[in-house]
């Protein structure tokens, strides 16, 4: 396949003089620790607390510890059981696990990758705590009936909003719709500052766990109540951001609603070009979800092409020059750590003294996540086409309608 697409991928994240200035000066004040709060760690939290209509946020040093936290406050902990997508990045399910409790995986909805709602219910034990839901790609999840169902079981929802910064469930954002936020800012995501990650809720006790758990003592002083004071000490994580990092985020945030409208406006390009083509379908979302992706879910259709090897397909796009490939591969629960399970020691949490039952992982488990992981799943980059790049997706789309028609012809042939 000779090379269609010689435009260049544009640079991710961007990266101005702005965010350069922010970081120095931040440096030239001398706050490279923070340990306390306050300064420019403070100046983002108020900033992104604001933008996601939130009363709290606490700044980390990155979507894991984000989690890890979001899970430890929750009331999670050795032997409770929390309800997750397979659908994701292993730190998703990473958390659970380094805080001793149990993830029973929920099949997702074929249409947005999310966890689906009406597979939620039969997983439920009296061990539950907590839901997990992740906006995968930068998808929301169907959010209302999830919260209905997690108020009935009194259950504390957590969403990993780690590619989904800015996105939006009926007008409101994610990571403002379940009990606790936890978003990554990382240099590919939607708000990148290189490395950080940062934690949105209402609910004061909670924040002050929060800080109790993920923050140095020097904040605990000032920062946390009378009848929580007695927990102050020096047994937390210290998972706080890096000063300079909080300097570049405040910049991004101030660009991230102009840029995810250009990706937007970019992406939907995409799709009208891509639109109705052999191999490929592109997402079929309700109205009501307004993604603000960090990856293009595209779903493969081999079927449409004589049953054309998917790893071909990939290969014959690359070689066209489209930067593509598939994210998940393997569903969480059928890789070797929950097959053998292998986590901590001894086969702890599974097999621990607090565990009412030994939660079993089996092909099967989750048909829906399986299928689009072995055979259908195609994603692109997203974060990148934030800045106008119209000759690209037409390139793209150009590689595209080249590759598809081709095998098209080919299994008409046979």
């Amino acid at each position: 396949m000779e090379k269609i697409v010689t435009e260049e991928w544009p640079k991710w994240p961007v990266i101005t003089e702005e965010d350069v200035q922010a970081a120095a000066e931040v440096m030239r004040r001398g706050e490279l620790s923070l340990a306390g709060g306050g300064g420019e760690l403070q100046k983002f939290e108020e900033e992104f607390a604001r933008y996601q209509g939130r009363k709290f946020c606490l700044s980390v040093n990155g979507g894991t510890a984000a989690l890890d936290t979001g899970v430890a406050i929750s009331g999670a902990g050795p032997g409770d059981e929390i309800l997750v997508s397979p659908h994701t990045w292993g730190a998703t399910v990473g958390c659970i696990l380094h805080n001793n409790a149990i993830p029973v995986f929920v099949d997702i909805d074929p249409r947005t990758f999310t966890m689906d709602p009406q597979k939620i219910e039969e997983k439920i034990t009296e061990r539950t705590k907590a839901i997990m839901v992740v906006h995968i790609y930068g998808i929301p999840a169907d959010m209302d009936p999830i919260m209905e169902i997690a108020g009935r079981h009194k259950l504390m929802v957590i969403e990993d909003c780690a590619q989904a910064t800015g996105s939006k469930y009926k007008g409101r954002l994610t990571g403002n719709l379940g009990h606790i936020g936890c978003f990554s800012l990382q240099a590919s995501k939607n708000l990148a500052c290189g490395e950080g990650g940062a934690i949105v809720l209402d609910d004061e006790e909670l924040y002050e766990e929060a800080l109790l758990y993920a923050s140095h003592p020097s904040r605990h002083g000032r920062a946390v109540s009378e009848h929580m004071a007695r927990y102050a000490d020096s047994l937390g994580w210290n998972f706080r951001m890096f000063p300079p990092a909080a300097g570049i985020a405040r910049v991004q945030l101030r660009h991230l609603n102009e840029r995810n409208e250009i990706k937007h406006k970019n992406i939907t390009r995409l799709f009208e070009g891509l639109r109705g083509l052999p191999g490929v379908g592109i997402p079929d979302l309700p109205d009501f979800l307004e993604p603000s992706y960090h990856m293009i879910p595209l779903t493969y259709k081999g079927e449409e092409l004589g049953g054309l090897d998917r790893e071909e397909f990939i290969s014959q796009l690359r070689e066209a020059g489209v930067r593509i490939g598939h994210y998940v591969t393997t569903p969480i629960y059928l890789r070797p750590r929950h097959q053998e399970y292998s986590f901590y020691t001894k086969g702890c949490p599974w097999t621990c003294p607090y565990a009412a039952r030994l939660v079993e992982y089996k092909k099967g488990d989750s048909p829906v996540a399986e299928e689009i992981c072995q055979k259908r799943e195609l994603t692109l980059s997203a974060s990148p086409l934030a800045q106008p790049c119209d000759k690209l997706i037409k390139q793209v789309i150009k590689a595209f309608k080249a590759v598809c028609k081709k095998f098209a012809k080919r299994a008409k042939a046979r």
